[in-house]
């Protein structure tokens, strides 16, 4: 899986994030309104993640995966 980020241009949308022809994607339109209530520690703790993984300092999904299984035993 592969997560970008883009505008719409002209009815559009354009990102950099390269994708090999005829891949399926998802697109999901971005809502300024937080959905949830958070602590705003928490919110600060999550926009950090976002923007570590968006400048390519994120971790692979499967470790993510790993570590939740391990803490929901």
């Amino acid at each position: 899986m592969k997560i970008a980020t883009g505008r719409v241009v002209k009815g559009a949308v354009v990102t950099r994030t390269r994708f090999p022809e005829g891949a399926r994607v998802r697109i999901v339109q971005e809502d300024e309104r937080s959905p949830i209530d958070l602590d705003p520690d928490v919110e600060a703790g999550m926009l950090k993640g976002l923007e570590e993984f968006e400048n390519g300092e994120g971790r692979p999904a499967s470790r993510l995966r790993a570590k939740l299984r391990r803490h929901s035993k």
